[in-house]
Formats: C-alpha cells, structure tokens, sequence
C-alpha cells in the first residue's frame, strides 16, 4: 500500500511513485517548516483516537500508545528539549553580534523500518515531520499496509492540506533501495549490524547515515539493597516486553565477586521471576529463536559440568536464567533469559568496555548514597540511560535515545553573518507568522470578559491586571509565557535602539506590589546581554543616590516612566547637565509629553522613544523602531496578532480608517488572550518601513469606552485634555456635599483651563447646577499623582469611595 500525496494507492508502482513525488519535492523541500500544523494536526489525531470505542488498525493498547506520542504537549517538550524553543527562528545567539543562527530540516530523509516495531514507522515519520523534513517512508514486508493506513488518517486532521506533500510511504523491495536513496540527504534506518551495513553500503555520497542499530541493556545491583520488591521490580521489566525492546535487561551484574553471594542473586532473581512471569503474556519464538535459546543453555550446562558448582542454569515456565563467576556481561538470546554475571564496581569500566558502542540502559539497584557513584560510573563505562528498577521502559517527554536527540540527527544547523551596519535593529530575520487557526470564528473580549477567566493550573507568575480604580485583578503567566514575552520585548528594544554592546542602562521602572514593570525590564535587558542597574522608581523624591550612580558608573541609558525621568532630571539639574553623558532615554507605562521631551532632550539625550507598546493582561504587543514617530509601532509579531475592527461591528475596518485594536497572544498557556480589545483605538500603516523589519505596524489614535461618568453625566478626560493642549491629571473623588469632585492637575493657568473646559454645555451645566464640583490647580506635570504600585501618572485616577 503505497501514500502519495495523503491518497492511499493500491493500483500504483514505484517507478511511477517516485515520478510523481519527484515532480513536487523541490517545491516541498522549499518550504517553510510547518511546526504548528504539525501540533495541531497530531493533537487532533490524538483526540480522534482518545475518542474512539475501538480502532480498526490498533488494539487499546496500541492506540493509547499512539493517542499519548501525538499530544501537542509531548511532541512540544519534545521539540523544545532536543531543538530548543521556536528552533527555526533564524535569531541572533547574542544580541551584541550580528550573527544569526537557526536549526533547519536536512531535507528529503528516507526512513528505513524494522519487523519487530509495529508503530515505529509512524513516529518516525511524524518525528520527521516534527523536524521539518520531507519524510519517504520505507516499511518492512511485515507492515502490510498498516503505516501507510495510520498515517493517511494523520494527514485527514491536518487543517492546513500542506502536510501531505511531506509524507509518502514507498512499499519497496530491498533491491530498490538505491532508487529510493538517491534523492534522500538523510537516511535514517533500524535494525541489526549486519543489516544496518548493508544498507549503509549503498548510501550515496554526501548523504548523512542516521543508524538506529540493536542495543544492549542490563542491570546493576548492590546487593545491599536488594529487597524482593526490587528485584520483582527487574523480573517486570525482563517480561513486559520478553526481551524485544532495547530498554529490554538481558543481564544482571552484582557488585561482588564473592561466589556465595551471586549464588544467591540468582536464586533470589529466579524466585523473583518465578513470582511475575505469569503476569505477563509471553512471546512465542519461532523456531530459529528457540534453537538458539536452547544451545546457548545447553552450553551453560556443559561449561557447568567442568567448573567445580561455579554456575547453574536456573528455569521456570517460560524463563531462563544462567549464572556463572565470569566477570562479564554476556548477551541474552531473549524471550526471558536473563544471564547473571558479579561486576565488582571497580572492574565495572573493564566489563563494560567491549560492548561500550551497543550499551543503551541500566537498571540500578543500589542504596540511595551509592546512587550519585554509580551513575556517574555507568555513565562513564558508556550506558546512555539510568533508570530504577521496573521502569527502564518507562521514558519521559524530550528524553535522549540511545544517547542522542533524534531531531537534531534530523536537522542541520545553519547560520547567517552580517556587516554590523547592515541590519543594527534585526534581532531575527523571520517573516511574520500565519494567522492563528480559527480565530475568526472567536468572540471578541473586552476586560471585563478577560478578567472573568481566571488563570489556569499552568499559571507561575502573577501580576497585577488594572486596579486604579476598583480591586485589582490578577494576569497569570507561565514562566515559558513570560519568558517567550520577554525574548520578544528584547527583540523590540533592541529595533527600539538599544546597543547591548555599548550601552549601560539603569532601569528606573516601579516593581513590587505585583506590579511587573522594573522585572519584566530586568528580565528583557538580561535576555539582551546590557550592563543593567535595576534601580526602580524611587519611593520618595531623593534621586540624588540615583544621580551619583549614573555619574559614577557612566550610565549612559535611562529606562523609566516620563514623569519619574522628567522629575530625574529637574532634582538633578546641575549634576546632569555636567555630567553630560545620558544618550538614550527609553519610556514606558505612559506618553512622554512635548514639553518633558523638550525638557530632558536640553541635558544632550540624543534619542528619546517609546521602550515599548503593551499591557499587563496581554504582554508587550509593540516596539518602536527609528522610523516610528511617537505613537507609531511595530507589532510584536512572533508573539501577538492584531486585528483593527469596526467601532460599530467586529469587522475589520476599512482600510486606512482607525478601529479597535483587538489582540491575539500566541502560544499562551497560562490563560487565554483572544481577540482582546484593550481598548485603544488605532491603524495600520500602509507600505514597509525603512528599518527593513517585516513585521506590521500600526498607529495609535486614541481610546474608545474610555468616558468617565461624574456628576450624572460622561465625559471624555481624554478628549477634553487633548482639546486644552496641556499636560493634564483627573482626579476624581468624593465631594462635601455627596456629590461628585473633580480636581484637574494642569501645567498651566488654571483660570484659563477651567474657562476652556466649561464650554462644554453638559459640564458647564452640571457644575453650574451643584452636582459637581470642578477644581483646577497650576502643578507641574513632574508633581502629578503616581499610582501607588506601578508608579505610573495615570491620565485619570477614580479616588470615589
């Protein structure tokens, strides 16, 4: 049964198969890696299996088998373990070099399977398809169809239709195996020595030789902890598979050489199989098999005959185990015979050292002091894998095999370098990724609807979401979330304008109280590699010590809030303006007003900008770049997608019109970001920006819900401080009299402000009628109110009992 292009074909042979994928394979090797459609793809494959009451293909436990490799969780440990995070990432290692490196698929790999594994041939191929790789598929004659079924229905519940043109299964006989090899770059094959020879033989040049040869594996025993459950523990795993699997203990070395106690390993061992044999269903040789099971005890017996009682052959029904004071470790023929051998730890390197390329597992049983020794001795006698007794079949997600990572045998390692000058702002060189599956179909969620989904098991980190006004909710990330956030936010303050190389920064963000901003900063700047000082926003208005610090340690970039960095520089003015050496100022939490740029741009900062566009609940969602005027941003595309919708409907708006800014976080674990409306309102910028980066950018234009209902009526703090033109704060409170108080903070004539501000009928009416009280004060904008957390100098903050 052969599967060409995700069709099951019958009626079709291998010179015409091989002309078919031939035509499409440039194509398909010129494609990007598709690792999310391979998720999604397998996890929903999973759910159909998980689902059903029985498979046509697979017993239960076969399915189950196959439901649990093809979980999105797994195959994303698994990834992440053997490739690291987001491994196609074409990315800078160091922000401070312009060198950019990236895994990448070794291309079109044939994947020669064994007899003995009925499931393997799939999660070869789907490991292929893991690492990105157009995957041919040769199965043995015993396969009968049964790969090429399974991985039809695979590709039945990829939603992109761009998998199938990654995986063919090619039912050949072994004499058309160089036909095969002769457009692969990797061969990737199983089996037997001899076998493995054969093939790799008549691998063409330049072709890399992936071998998954026999392995064998064995267990160590102290006989200071050796308990009846332990070595019941060691009868399960010899029977669980009657030998088959790798993992499979074909030997039992005892740390001792003195004759009485393996004697009595042994018979403690066979009484121990004796117990847990029956237990297992068992395997029946063939008639080869069994032959050789019976000269190879037949030899025992014989070699006992001539060695003063130093060996016996022990036996029940269906297992076998021998002894003898050879230290050595001797293989099994299998199906539950067990050789049993002392290996005094100090000759343990000696033993070992003939089978030293084949060794795979260890089962130790030893005290738990002994247990940092002896792994480190087994390791060093060349075992790949240590596990306890009665689970060395049992594996975990990410795990080496046979003492590598199997998707970087299927991978290459690729990099990029470039003149310095060429691209200063590219942390990666990407495109932006696809629109997230299915989102369209996904309500809108406004705040309220977010901070109505609590976080979930997965959530480690937790930051304040809001509370100006009101109670504060709670944001939950994982520490992957936070950290795949953060390498993002380095990306974006690195296009922002920030050197890693040069520069040295002090982070004068608000942190504590749940608040995140002075540790997300920490952690964006140490992701970036900057000399960093995380001062944090000063607690009272002494920044003298934090002016003496940037003196003296020749800082020469500020990271803070406006307000704070405004005040910075007004406390500080003779020092600074001596100092003369502060070049960058990069701000967060707030809009930096023209009259705070003008301001700190007096002491010689050559660049002030926005660090970065976001929010608490969501992330970092944009970066500025050199181009971007103030207001203007890049999204952050590997982790966010932006829609601009409709005031009035959840379309897109039209083009070139501003919309709500509605945001989608990828890949976020701890709590869902969905179609957020934070409620700013913005647009996209047409045309691509002359920094080079790929990524869209968009406008913002203002705030939408964001009226203020004081006094019976709604006003618009924002529209009406934008009508003043001034540096402005609302502060909203309780009045004598009941009603409602509002006491503007403006940098400016106060008379003039309220005069302004009263043109508008319904206010002017309101507070003409008593039911508010309008107050306005001339305060500088570096005294307004901070929020008592974050530290920010909110526009409007709701005092009302």
């Amino acid at each position: 049964m052969y599967l060409i292009d995700g069709e099951l074909r019958a009626d079709i042979e291998l010179d015409a198969a091989l002309a078919a994928l031939r035509g499409s394979l440039p194509d398909a090797l010129a494609a990007e890696p598709e690792v999310d459609a391979v998720l999604s793809c397998a996890e929903r494959f999973a759910d159909a299996l998980a689902g059903a009451e029985r498979h046509p293909l697979l017993d239960e436990a076969g399915r189950a088998q196959l439901a649990a490799f093809c979980r999105r969780e797994a195959l994303q440990a698994k990834l992440e373990r053997e490739l690291g995070e987001r491994p196609f990432s074409l990315r800078r290692p160091d922000y401070r070099e312009p060198r950019f490196e990236a895994w990448r698929p070794l291309g079109l790999v044939l994947h020669v399977t064994p007899s003995n594994a009925a499931l393997l041939p799939f999660m070869a191929a789907l490991e292929g398809l893991l690492a990105g790789n157009v995957n041919w598929l040769r199965p043995s004659s015993s396969d009968q169809g049964l790969s090429a079924r399974l991985l039809a229905e695979l590709l039945r519940h990829d939603a992109s239709g761009r998998l199938a043109a990654r995986v063919a299964v090619l039912p050949a006989p072994s004499e058309a195996l160089p036909r095969l090899m002769a457009d692969a770059d990797g061969v990737s094959a199983w089996g037997g020595d001899a076998a493995l020879s054969a093939i790799r033989s008549q691998l063409p040049a330049g072709c890399r030789w992936i071998d998954w040869g026999h392995r064998v594996s064995f267990a160590y025993l102290d006989p200071a902890a050796a308990a009846d459950e332990a070595l019941d523990a060691l009868a399960d795993d010899i029977c669980r598979f009657d030998q088959q699997a790798c993992s499979s203990p074909q030997a039992l070395l005892v740390d001792s050489d003195d004759p009485s106690a393996i004697h009595d390993m042994a018979r403690r061992l066979a009484a121990a199989l004796a117990r847990r044999a029956p237990l297992w269903p068992a395997l029946t040789p063939d008639l080869q098999e069994a032959a050789e099971i019976s000269a190879r005890m037949a030899f025992h017996k014989l070699d006992q005959a001539f060695a003063d009682d130093q060996g016996q052959v022990l036996s029940g029904q269906g297992w076998r185990l021998a002894w003898n004071m050879s230290q050595e470790l001797a293989p099994s023929p299998l199906f539950r015979t067990v050789e049993l051998r002392p290996a005094p730890r100090a000759a343990l390197a000696r033993i070992l050292r003939p089978w030293r390329t084949h060794l795979q597992s260890c089962g130790l049983i030893a005290p738990a002091v002994r247990l940092p020794e002896l792994n480190r001795a087994l390791l060093a006698a060349g075992v790949s894998r240590v596990a306890p007794a009665g689970r060395m079949h049992d594996g975990y997600h990410g795990e080496p095999h046979d003492g590598v990572y199997a998707l970087q045998r299927l991978s290459r390692r690729v990099s990029v370098s470039l003149d310095a000058a060429a691209l200063p702002g590219h942390a990666h060189l990407d495109a932006p990724p696809a629109e997230p599956e299915g989102l369209a179909a996904l309500p809108v969620m406004d705040k309220a609807a977010f901070q109505s989904q609590p976080a979930n098991g997965k959530a480690q980190l937790f930051f304040r979401s809001g509370g100006s006004s009101g109670a504060p909710k709670l944001a939950g990330f994982s520490y992957r979330d936070y950290h795949r956030q953060m390498r993002a936010a380095a990306d974006g303050l690195l296009a922002a304008g920030l050197n890693p190389a040069t520069d040295r920064a002090m982070n004068l963000l608000y942190g504590g109280k749940l608040y995140g901003g002075m540790l997300s900063f920490f952690t964006i700047l140490d992701h970036m590699g900057v000399a960093q000082y995380p001062m944090g926003g000063p607690s009272d208005d002494d920044f003298s010590e934090i002016a003496h610090f940037i003196v003296e340690q020749k800082i020469n970039t500020l990271i803070g809030m406006p307000g704070t960095l405004h005040r910075l520089f007004e406390c500080e003015n003779k020092l600074l303006r001596r100092y003369g050496g502060v070049r960058k100022v990069f701000c967060g939490g707030e809009h930096i007003s023209d009259g705070q740029r003008a301001y700190i741009g007096s002491f010689g900062v050559e660049l002030i900008r926005s660090a970065m566009y976001g929010s608490v609940d969501a992330g970092p969602l944009g970066h500025a770049c050199p181009h971007c005027a103030d207001g203007e941003f890049h999204l952050l595309a590997e982790t966010q997608w932006l829609e601009v919708l409709d005031m009035d409907s959840d379309q897109p708006a039209a083009s070139g019109e501003s919309g709500r800014l509605v945001f989608t976080s990828r890949e976020r674990e701890a709590q869902r970001v969905e179609r957020y409306d934070l409620g700013d309102l913005g647009q996209w910028l047409d045309g691509g920006c002359a920094c080079g980066l790929a990524a869209p950018r968009f406008r913002l234009t203002g705030r939408h819900g964001a009226l203020l209902r004081v006094g019976t009526i709604f006003v618009n703090p924002a529209a009406l401080t934008e009508k003043i033109g001034l540096p402005m704060q609302w502060l909203v409170d309780n009045a004598d009299n009941g009603g409602d108080r509002i006491q503007l903070l403006a940098d400016g004539d106060p008379w003039a402000i309220r005069g302004r501000l009263l043109e508008e009928p319904m206010l002017n009416e309101v507070v003409g009628g008593g039911l508010l009280q309008l107050d306005v004060a001339a305060t500088p904008a570096a005294e307004f109110r901070r929020h008592p957390h974050s530290g920010k100098t909110p526009l409007v903050l709701d005092l009302r009992r």
